[in-house]
């Protein structure tokens, strides 16, 4: 597995966390919906009445901020989604999706997403420190190509290498 120092780790795991107060002030002045209320057409979020539209803007900006730094801790992790007729996507990076038509993700996935890299972070940061490895460089199998990286993925993130490798061939 690609090794990455304890630093960066831990650098991530703040970035996600960073992320998800950002995404709850912001979800404080949403309605949140679920995929069967909206039936699969609906935004899954719309702004609840009497919230100031630019203070909505603001926190949306906080959110995508926020976002552009976790994203890279979903790519380190592993940690996507598969949408139907869409691929696997970064519920974390593509979070403002929710409001769109037809929306792709709900609060919950969002949500979970960031759970599970939290999660899959604080794993990796104990290993880093297992080994007594902190000055790795850090690295991401994840900065391939789509294709090639989606192909090894899931063997990747279980520690089967040489399956991943053979997958991404």
């Amino acid at each position: 597995m690609a090794k990455y120092s304890v630093d960066y780790l831990q650098r991530l795991s703040d970035a996600v966390e960073r992320f998800e107060v950002a995404f709850e002030r912001w979800m404080d002045t949403q309605v949140e919906s679920t995929f069967l209320v909206s039936r699969g057409l609906m935004p899954t979020v719309s702004v609840k009445p009497g919230q100031e539209a630019a203070v909505v803007r603001r926190l949306e900006l906080d959110v995508a901020e926020a976002a552009g730094a976790a994203g890279r801790a979903v790519a380190v992790t592993g940690a996507k989604i598969g949408v139907e007729g869409v691929g696997v996507l970064d519920a974390i990076s593509n979070w403002s999706l929710m409001s769109s038509p037809k929306a792709l993700f709900a609060p919950h996935d969002v949500r979970t997403t960031a759970a599970n890299v939290r999660g899959r972070l604080s794993a990796m940061i104990d290993d880093a420190r297992a080994s007594g490895d902190t000055e790795t460089p850090a690295f991401a199998p994840s900065w391939f190509h789509e294709v090639v990286w989606n192909a090894a993925a899931a063997q990747w993130t279980t520690r089967n290498h040489r399956v991943a490798v053979r997958e991404a061939a």
